[in-house]
């Protein structure tokens, strides 16, 4: 009986010490945050305020449109979408199927109530889904994608489709999303939803499901002015070339560096940044998945998203990615790139880097009023009717802003940068500005 009492105190003082233990390991606990997204390091060179952006802000849809039957609305509002996309986060696939067709894909099963998610350029299903959504899935299927379709009718569960660019195949996603809750953020949305139009261009748009959808008009678009910032020329070298800086030239207003394997060349007048890393050239990533991710990591952990920037292109022969300016929910084009960053990774490391200078300060009083915009029909029959123009290579449009810097300076103390609003056209694989019923 003493040797079992004895026994019983030892086990005794043995919980006691370990409930102690493990309430100070509680009260002292600190998450590991190193592996969280790509927050921005103190002691890591930077070119804009030190602010990591979450992938999903950067890597998301650019407008969504909720069909019903013939009942067509959309809108580009990023907290609509981001509603949508954010139901997505960390749930479950139960089942993945592969469509495809040597035509066009047949979604046999989507009711004719569901959502469009549209991209503006086709996106690896393997990155989306793993990366930014963190869906869990048993595998996750290499296809590339420029849309998504939430069917929140046929059952209890919403049933989602990846389209791909050509729309010969589609992923077919069986997930545990609740159905009524995409239906109640859809009916919050309501108020921000406007009519929209599809407009069918080519075979491949003439089904629903495929066809381009646009704004039937485009209201209450403005013209902004902004006070312009500008990135400082020796950051972003100490960002890209390091800290062996060598200046080779400064003639007709383009300086060039360089380091001991590449040259970085900028525009004074154009207000332009280039890079090449000449060692990477024949290393450059040509897996788009691994391209977006790095050159994601990498820009973001050196503060290089300075404005709203989002995934805009990609170019799977050369591997080079395309992050867009964006304002007012409305992406951002210039002529000479000022509203873009290029970027391609090589082997272990960047390989190019082209981005404007230019980012927008305080926003000011702009004296011009923006001219009409034609209707999204009106655009629709100026490039049908236009002879020199393909209307079977049309395959997206959009309202964006055009990025200028206006020339009447002289009533101004500081430089300002203007947006007007225009229609854009994804014409051949390019977005070109449309003019009177033509594309410049």
């Amino acid at each position: 009986m003493r040797n079992r009492e004895v026994i019983k105190s030892a086990i005794l003082i043995i919980l006691v010490l370990v409930s102690v233990f493990m309430t100070y390991r509680v009260w002292t606990f600190t998450p590991e945050l190193t592996d969280l997204e790509t927050d921005v390091n103190t002691d890591t060179p930077s070119i804009g305020p030190k602010i990591s952006k979450p992938i999903d802000s950067v890597i998301m849809p650019f407008r969504m449109i909720n069909r019903n039957g013939t009942d067509v609305k959309g809108t580009s509002n990023v907290k609509d979408i981001k509603r949508i996309t954010d139901q997505m986060l960390s749930k479950e696939v139960k089942k993945v199927d592969i469509l495809s067709s040597e035509s066009v894909v047949e979604l046999e099963d989507l009711s004719e109530r569901y959502t469009i998610l549209d991209f503006p350029d086709s996106v690896p299903s393997e990155m989306y889904l793993n990366q930014v959504l963190g869906m869990n899935m048993s595998y996750y299927p290499k296809v590339n994608f420029d849309r998504i379709l939430v069917d929140t009718k046929s059952t209890n569960e919403a049933v989602v489709y990846l389209l791909s660019e050509d729309k010969r195949k589609a992923v077919k996603l069986q997930t545990t999303m609740k159905s009524h809750k995409f239906n109640q953020i859809n009916k919050a949305a309501a108020s921000d939803l406007k009519p929209y139009t599809g407009i069918i261009t080519n075979e491949t748009t003439t089904n629903e499901i495929n066809q381009i959808y646009a704004p039937e008009t485009a209201d209450n678009m403005n013209i902004y002015r902004y006070v312009s910032n500008k990135i400082s020329v020796a950051d972003l070298n100490d960002v890209i070339l390091g800290e062996s800086v060598i200046a080779r030239s400064n003639e007709d207003n383009i300086s060039t560096y360089n380091n001991n394997t590449g040259i970085s060349t900028v525009n004074e007048e154009k207000q332009t940044y280039r890079y090449t890393n000449l060692s990477e050239d024949e290393n450059r990533q040509k897996d788009i998945s691994k391209s977006i991710t790095n050159t994601f990591k990498f820009i973001n952990e050196h503060a290089g998203y300075t404005d709203e920037f989002r995934l805009f292109d990609t170019d799977q022969k050369t591997g080079k990615i395309d992050y867009q300016m964006f304002l007012n929910n409305y992406p951002v084009f210039n002529d000479d790139k000022l509203s873009s960053i290029e970027a391609v990774w090589g082997r272990d490391t960047i390989n190019e880097y082209n981005r404007g200078l230019i980012t927008t300060g305080v926003a000011v009083p702009s004296k011009k009023e923006a001219d009409e915009l034609p209707s999204s029909e009106e655009v629709r029959y100026g490039l049908a009717s236009n002879a020199q123009i393909d209307f079977n290579k049309v395959t997206n449009m959009a309202i964006g802003y055009d990025l200028s810097i206006p020339n009447n300076e002289i009533d101004n103390l500081q430089d300002t940068i203007e947006f007007t609003p225009k229609w854009y056209i994804k014409y051949d694989g390019e977005w070109k500005r449309y003019e009177n019923g033509g594309l410049t």
